[in-house]
């Protein structure tokens, strides 16, 4: 019977002996390790399973069928070792996601392009200074980008892909271009979609403005001053020769004015002292909100808050700095 014991009550000496004098155990002993060993082996195997299907478990799936010469193109630089990610397309389709084993659709892509506009009705480029863009148009490279765009209408257009360089990956110094426009033409009228709905909008929104996803700023006093010496325009509005506030005469006729959250008049802005400014914030709306269409609210909306008693108070300092001169 095997002892649950310890065998120091023992002599040690005379199982060593017992050990020497018993028969050697048999091939058929040996054989039963290799079985054993090799039954672990066989179920390590069989429980290793592929979960990333053909990709790394997370990883975004933005391959599309490949049809016409500009989605063609387009997939050449969807491949893995290229420096380029696709910046916006029009082309409605949904993003997949591999999760436990499956590919399921996690909603669909919408992002607007960054260096393109519409004016006139007619595609142009807002291209950052500094930076190339190569536009292919039904396959076919343009030697004039601007050009051949300006002679296109966005009813004109079937796909549209932008894709935008990234400049710290290996081999993205081989492209000289920051960005590549891929475009395919059709002489039907594209059916009307929510998609190319809202990138209407939003283009035409582009022509007009720098910001038409909208941008919300925040000015103290000092930064108000600085901004006004700077001539920077985000502020709406810049101070006169009494220093008292004015508003810029592009943003007059399409804002919305409050004072301390109340509801104010172009004339309320006039009576407020810049030293009175505790804080301005300065917003221009998203182009869903502001473009043509139903509902439409002003594009800019503008806050005063104020600490009157500031500058009320006795002036007992005297401030110069290349913002503003003047006591407080």
């Amino acid at each position: 019977m095997y002892a649950f014991t310890n065998h120091f009550s023992k002599s040690s000496l005379r199982e060593r002996v017992g050990m020497m004098n018993r028969r050697q155990s048999g091939s058929l002993a040996w054989g039963r390790y290799i079985i054993w060993t090799m039954l672990v082996g066989v179920t390590v195997l069989a429980c290793r399973h592929k979960t990333d299907d053909g990709m790394d478990y997370g990883r975004v799936n933005t391959k599309r069928p490949v049809g016409n010469a500009t989605r063609q193109l387009a997939a050449e630089l969807d491949e893995y070792a290229m420096p380029w990610f696709r910046q916006s397309s029009l082309i409605e389709e949904k993003q997949t996601q591999v999760v436990n084993g499956r590919r399921v659709a996690v909603g669909k892509l919408m992002s607007y392009p960054e260096i393109l506009c519409l004016r006139n009705d007619r595609l142009t480029l807002k291209l950052p200074d500094g930076q190339q863009v190569k536009v292919f148009i039904n396959g076919q490279k343009t030697e004039s980008p601007d050009k051949a765009l300006s002679a296109l209408r966005f009813e004109e257009v079937d796909d549209l892909l932008v894709y935008q360089k990234w400049d710290d990956l290996p081999g993205a110094d081989k492209y000289p271009e920051s960005y590549r426009i891929f475009v395919s033409t059709t002489h039907k009228t594209p059916a009307v979609s929510q998609t190319r709905s809202h990138w209407a909008r939003y283009l035409k929104a582009a022509g007009i403005s720098d910001y038409p996803l909208g941008k919300a700023s925040t000015f103290s006093m000092n930064k108000l001053l600085e901004a006004n010496f700077f001539s920077n325009k985000l502020t709406f509005v810049k101070r006169n020769k009494n220093d008292y506030l004015t508003l810029y005469d592009e943003y007059k006729s399409d804002i919305d004015l409050y004072i301390n959250g109340l509801p104010a008049k172009l004339e309320d802005i006039g009576g407020v002292h810049v030293r009175e400014v505790d804080r301005l914030y300065a917003n221009e709306r998203p182009f869903d909100e502001w473009a043509d269409g139903p509902g439409r609210k002003s594009r800019f909306v503008l806050d005063i808050q104020t600490a009157p008693k500031r500058a009320q108070r006795d002036s007992t300092y005297y401030v110069f700095s290349p913002f503003y001169s003047g006591d407080f």
